[in-house]
Parts: structure tokens; C-alpha cells; sequence
């Protein structure tokens, strides 16, 4: 099997999927730099976790190479995310807390039974750059769906007392491509010497951890999505769930359609079978149950972002509802709202901390993405867009 093509489809999804979106102010280049330069997660590690020595300066690095990465792709035009750059639709839901939620589970954003937020919906393809939805030899490649819970009030991770959200990014397997910083730092480095081109990572032989990606790769390329309403999706990495207890995330849809895939899919199937979905004048809304699966033994990892937790020993439970109404959302106007959006696991409330290595990543490197992707250099030429 040709592992290089299909890890490129999906590379950083894992560990980084869905790179934060631009800044709202625009920073100089030599700004943008020195922010990726000195950017290091600061936040506190929690009892749960165990940092390796070291770790800040693969971070550090990180995020320098993934502006260099930016930079390659996008000379001559506007950096769009360094991976889910490619959304299938964005939309208006709400967020609605289980009215009979367990006592239990009413911990941050779930303490109020009952409780309707409004929140955008990203969903959205795993390809470092725009691309069609399969790649020229039909294989499938890693969706997401990010979810910006808005109006939430209440202690924030970053310490912006303006800001209202918890956002929650999931994609649609249980695990990450990659299990920790050190072998994400392995595939950026090739990554950025190589344009792309990362062959090099699964040169044998291949260590413990370099199979475990092999695996996760093998799984994406055979899991068919005909529609994005139709798939489940996971955050893989844990989060705190209130100050001693630790969980993570998945969204399942109610009734999905099992819509299948075309026998010769268009390059952007996936979005028109979200706007043969929801684009009706009347209609019931596509429904998620949004759920929780609280850790229940400390054999259950959190530093490997590859490891899955058996839900036969940690079952996921219903804690709120995703409504997505019937709407055009292949609009100019919401379109445009959505691309100048920053989703990121560290907007959010402090109950609700990230955890493990790939997500200490994801505070640096998401910064150092969102400040490139606020500048757009002056055109010496036109941008190269796929055909």
C-alpha cells in the first residue's frame, strides 16, 4: 500500500486538524515571525498529564515550520488554514444541554440542563491545501467538524474576558494520526524540506510509533463519507471535565441518511450533498447527540493522540443536542463569515482544559498559523488554484 499520497490528504488533521483561521488584525511579517518564533504553550499542564523534556522547543519549532509551510504554498495569495483549508459547508446551529442531563455530567459549558447557545458548524476536508474530495485514485481522506458554541460565559483558558465561546474540533475517527509533538515535529521537518513531499517519514523501518500512524492512515483511507450530516465525529484528544476528571468528545448523528458515495463523485460531492440536505424551504433539522465519555481508568491514555478508548469500558453518554436547521449556506455572506473564523480547543473554558502533547501543540502552533494567515502578501504573480 502507498501510504504517502493518503497521509498527505490527511497530514496534521490528526494532530493539528483544522488550523486556526485568520486573525482579525493584521500583524507585519516580521511581527507574524516573532510571534512563531517565541510561541510556546503557557498554560499550566494539569495532574493528568506528563510533559516530556523538551517539548516547548518542538513547539516552538513546530510553529515556525508551519508558517514556512504557509509560506510555500501561498507566495502569491492569501494562506488559508495550514490543513482543513477546504470547508464543505458552514452553518447556523443551536447547542441545547440535555434538559435531563445527569447530575453527574453538568460540569462548564454542561451545567445548565435545558440551556439553547447558538453556534456555528465547520465541516470540512483534511487536505493541506483546496483539493477535491477523493483523491484521483478514489481514496477517502479525514473530514472534520468544528463546532463554536457562542454566549458562553465563565473563566476562559486564554483570559480574554470578552471572549464567549467554547469551540470543540472533531473529526470523523477516534484516533490522530499521530501520537505526540516528537513525531509530528519528525513529519513537519520533512514536510517543509521537501515541499510536501513526506515519503521520507515511513522510510523503514518504522518505529512503534510511526506504525501506530500507518494505522490510523490505512483506517481513513477506507472510511467512506457520502455526507458530512451523515458521519460521526471524535475529538481523539481528551479534555478536563471539571477540575478532577477527565473526558472526551463525539458527535453522532440521530438519523443519518447513510448516503452513499458516488460511483464517479464530483470534486466537491460532499457539499452538494450538504446542500441537498438542508437547502429546503421546510423540513425537520439534521440532529446531533453531542457526547461525553468520562475517563475510567488511568490505563486510559492521554499522551498517545492515537490511542482509543474502548467504549465497552468507557461508554460515551448523551450530554446535548446539535440542531442544524434547514438553510442556504452556500452563500457569499456566510461563506465569507466562517473563513475569517479561528477555531481552536483553546477557546474555551477552563473546565474544559485540552489535554496531552498534541493538544499543548495545537496552543502554539494554531497562534502561529492565525497570525500568517492574517497577511496577504502583494501579488507578483497569479496564485496557483487547483483545477
Amino acid at each position: 500500500m502507498n501510504l504517502t499520497p493518503k497521509l498527505a490528504l490527511i497530514l496534521s488533521i490528526s494532530a493539528l486538524a483544522w488550523q486556526a483561521s485568520q486573525s482579525g488584525n493584521v500583524v507585519s511579517g516580521a511581527r507574524a515571525q516573532e510571534a512563531a518564533d517565541g510561541w510556546v504553550a503557557t498554560t499550566t499542564p494539569t495532574g493528568f498529564e506528563i510533559v516530556p523534556d523538551g517539548e516547548a522547543d518542538q513547539i516552538a519549532e513546530v510553529s515556525r515550520l508551519m508558517v514556512e509551510l504557509l509560506n510555500q504554498r501561498y507566495p502569491n495569495s492569501m494562506a488559508r488554514r495550514g490543513v482543513h483549508p477546504k470547508d464543505h459547508g458552514c452553518v447556523k446551529a443551536s447547542f441545547t444541554i440535555n434538559p435531563e442531563i445527569a447530575d453527574d455530567y453538568r460540569v462548564g459549558l454542561f451545567a445548565t440542563p435545558g440551556k439553547t447557545y447558538e453556534a456555528w458548524v465547520r465541516f470540512s476536508n483534511a487536505t493541506p491545501v483546496l483539493a477535491p474530495d477523493v483523491d484521483d485514485k478514489g481514496a477517502q481522506q479525514s473530514r472534520g467538524m468544528a463546532i463554536k458554541v457562542m454566549g458562553v460565559a465563565g473563566p476562559k483558558l486564554l483570559g480574554d474576558p470578552n471572549a464567549l465561546t467554547q469551540d470543540f474540533l472533531l473529526i470523523n475517527l477516534p484516533g490522530f494520526a499521530f501520537p505526540n509533538v516528537s513525531e509530528y515535529l519528525a513529519v513537519t521537518r520533512i514536510q517543509v524540506a521537501n515541499h510536501d513531499d513526506i515519503s521520507a517519514f515511513f522510510a523503514p523501518p518504522l518505529s512503534p510509533d510511526r506504525l501506530k500512524t500507518v494505522a490510523v492512515v490505512q483506517q481513513i483511507a477506507q472510511t467512506k463519507v457520502g455526507n458530512p450530516l451523515d458521519a460521526r465525529y471524535f475529538s481523539a484528544a481528551p479534555f478536563l471535565f471539571g477540575p478532577d476528571r477527565v473526558a472526551k468528545f463525539a458527535a453522532t448523528p440521530r438519523n443519518p441518511g447513510n448516503t452513499p458515495v458516488p460511483d464517479r463523485p464530483a470534486a466537491n460531492y460532499l457539499r452538494e450533498a450538504m446542500r441537498k440536505t438542508l437547502d429546503q424551504p421546510a423540513g425537520d433539522p439534521t440532529l446531533f447527540d453531542f457526547q461525553a465519555q468520562l475517563r475510567t481508568s488511568d490505563l486510559l491514555p492521554i499522551e498517545d493522540a492515537t490511542a482509543v478508548w474502548p467504549e465497552a469500558a468507557a461508554p460515551f453518554k448523551n450530554v446535548a443536542t446539535i440542531s442544524i436547521p434547514k438553510q442556504n449556506f452556500d452563500n457569499a455572506y456566510q461563506e465569507s463569515e466562517c473563513e475569517h473564523m479561528q477555531f481552536t480547543p483553546w477557546h474555551g473554558l477552563t473546565a474544559h482544559q485540552p489535554l496531552g502533547g498534541i493538544n499543548r501543540l495545537r496552543l502554539g502552533v494554531y497562534k502561529a498559523s492565525a497570525q500568517r494567515r492574517a497577511q496577504t502578501p502583494e501579488p507578483n504573480g497569479f496564485p496557483k488554484w487547483p483545477q
